[in-house]
């Protein structure tokens, strides 16, 4: 095709007019070449995707108190790091066609067999901190207003602390089938998923751990600075904590609540949001509109008119979810006005709003990439059902959906990204689990413990770690503000922690209707909509290293060692 350009030219009769001709049209091909047959380039690739294991006959630690180990790693998933493959075109449209290759790994790594420990506070990779959930190095956060590790990005961690009643593996289930991955009571282990390898030279890296045994957890609380109480007007997520009332928005650090910015609104606030790319947004009343802070620095960055109620509205929501390397942003107004908005190009803007009359006040908020879902209002209309709002389509259209399987009204609704499912939360504190379309249930867990209030917080912010959520118990049959933690894939009740057992301010108030968690401080964030001084950042529990008598070391070791044990009496040496 390269000699059209030259003919093209000639045909005109040479001269000026032919350069100019010959030029654009061989500017024309390349683009047309470019286009359709862009140059691709292709990034660093791992030759082999194997990783070794360990072998039958690998020792485990035996410990006491607290020491940091290595592990042996006992499963792999498919045997082999996974490869993710990304294809795009760099730069504009007409760019080259780039290839990009990432390595994660999900296995298991098994430390010691004389479980149960307390905890595992620290996990290593290759001597980098990967994981730090200590209650050491939280105190000193919130002390020195400094920050915890958590957990790797991308990566999450899920622990066996090694009980005689812990059950399989759920992952390791679901690679090697059900029925066919030991419980292996005793053994402390942990299951690391998704961890990114690039830089680990694409292997699965030497894991060390902290373990500790015969120890204690601890808790710790965070009042933070709050402009009004309302589940409406608060939220946390990620690193930070936003509250507004009246025409005043704080913006928080984690994990003290350390004030980043103090905003002031146009009018009243009505409803407080932070998404996904850490933004504060903020809908007010009476122009209508919506306020889109930096919840980093907590700079001014957009003003949206016509977003949210025209008026004060106490009941309304926001959620907010990510595919597509987009960020879709849905806020309810009113007359049940659902508007969405998107950050296509710069910043936030309207994609389309849209009433959904005829169906009763919704009370909270979920969303997926596909369906919204709303629980009815608590006050105006306590019932069975679920607004859902096919929003992905060219008419965006809302259904109710009336599920007669529930035990009690709807009290939350949150749609669960990692398991693609629906969970429902009733009144009496039962859970159930459905299909994204509400169609099939697929399984359930009936309690008694009572709930009040339709919770919007609960419905965006359920999620405590993978495949764990959280509710909190209001109050009734002796118990108050108690967190039970459930896995989603078979509603087993993973660990419950009393309330009265901890160091939680507030810990026994009878009128802490709203709860949310937050996934990445480990954090129930709990508030009435009465006082404007009861919002409170309960951290739930973390192991705490302290001493271990050798008395009881010795003892322990007797016994292990089948000898039986007299009464030991230490004296102290000078």
């Amino acid at each position: 095709m390269a000699f059209i350009a030259p003919l093209a030219g000639a045909a005109v009769g040479g001269g000026l007019l032919g350069s100019i001709v010959t030029t654009a049209v061989g500017v024309g091909l390349n683009l047309a070449i470019a286009y359709f047959f862009p140059q691709k380039i292709k990034g660093p690739r791992a030759e082999s995707l194997k990783a070794q294991t360990s072998q039958y006959g690998d020792q485990l630690a035996r410990w006491h108190g607290a020491i940091r180990t290595a592990g042996a790693v006992i499963w792999l998933k498919g045997n082999h790091v996974d490869e993710h493959v990304k294809t795009e075109r760099q730069g504009k449209a007409l760019g080259p066609e780039v290839t990009t290759y990432s390595y994660t790994a999900t296995f298991a790594v098994a430390f010691a067999w004389n479980g149960p420990a307390s905890g595992v506070t620290r996990i290593w990779a290759d001597d980098k901190l990967i994981f730090n959930v200590s209650y050491e190095a939280l105190q000193d956060a919130i002390a020195n207003g400094g920050r915890g590790i958590g957990v790797a990005k991308g990566a999450s961690v899920t622990i066996h602390l090694g009980t005689d009643t812990q059950e399989p593996d759920p992952d390791i289930e679901a690679d090697r089938g059900a029925g066919q991955v030991p419980a292996w009571p005793g053994i402390v282990y942990v299951v690391i998923k998704n961890l990114p390898l690039d830089e680990f030279g694409i292997r699965v890296p030497n894991i060390e751990a902290e373990i500790t045994q015969a120890q204690s957890l601890a808790t710790a609380s965070v009042t933070p600075t709050i402009a009004r109480d309302s589940p409406f007007q608060s939220d946390c997520f990620g690193d930070y904590f936003a509250n507004a009332g009246g025409t005043t928005l704080y913006v928080e650090r984690l994990p003290a609540a350390t004030i980043i910015a103090t905003n002031t609104l146009p009018h009243d606030a009505i409803a407080v949001h932070i998404t996904a790319l850490n933004k504060v947004c903020v809908t007010y009343a009476l122009s209508p509109g919506m306020r889109v802070f930096d919840a980093a620095t907590g700079a001014f960055e957009a003003d949206i008119g016509g977003v949210g109620p025209a008026s004060p509205v106490y009941r309304t929501c926001m959620d907010d979810i990510s595919f597509g390397g987009v960020n879709y942003l849905f806020v309810s107004g009113s007359s049940n006005t659902i508007t969405m908005l998107s950050n296509v190009g710069m910043g936030y803007s309207v994609g389309w709003s849209m009433p959904i009359s005829g169906f009763s006040v919704i009370g909270t908020l979920s969303a997926s990439a596909t369906r919204l879902y709303g629980v009815t209002d608590w006050f105006l209309d306590p019932s069975k059902k679920i607004v859902v709002v096919d929003w992905d389509s060219i008419t965006p259209a809302a259904t109710e959906v009336t599920l007669s399987a529930l035990d009690g009204s709807a009290q939350s609704c949150f749609y669960d990204e990692e398991s693609d499912s629906v969970i429902i939360v009733t009144t009496s504190g039962s859970i159930y689990v459905y299909t994204p379309d509400l169609s099939t249930l697929l399984r359930s867990k009936i309690n008694a413990y009572p709930l009040f209030h339709s919770d919007p917080l609960l419905s965006k912010r359920m999620k405590i770690g993978s495949d764990r959520i959280a509710i909190k118990v209001q109050t009734g049959f002796g118990i108050t503000n108690n967190i039970l933690i459930y896995r989603v894939s078979d509603l087993s009740l993973v660990q419950t922690i009393e309330a009265s057992d901890t160091s939680w301010d507030g810990k026994g108030a009878t009128n802490y209707y709203y709860v949310g968690f937050n996934e990445t401080w480990q954090i129930a964030f709990t508030m009435t909509d009465v006082d404007n001084d009861s919002t409170r950042l309960w951290y739930l529990p973390r192991a705490q290293v302290v001493p271990v008598p050798l008395s009881a070391v010795l003892e322990e070791e007797c016994t292990l060692a089948g000898l039986a044990c007299a009464q030991i009496h230490i004296e102290e040496v000078a």
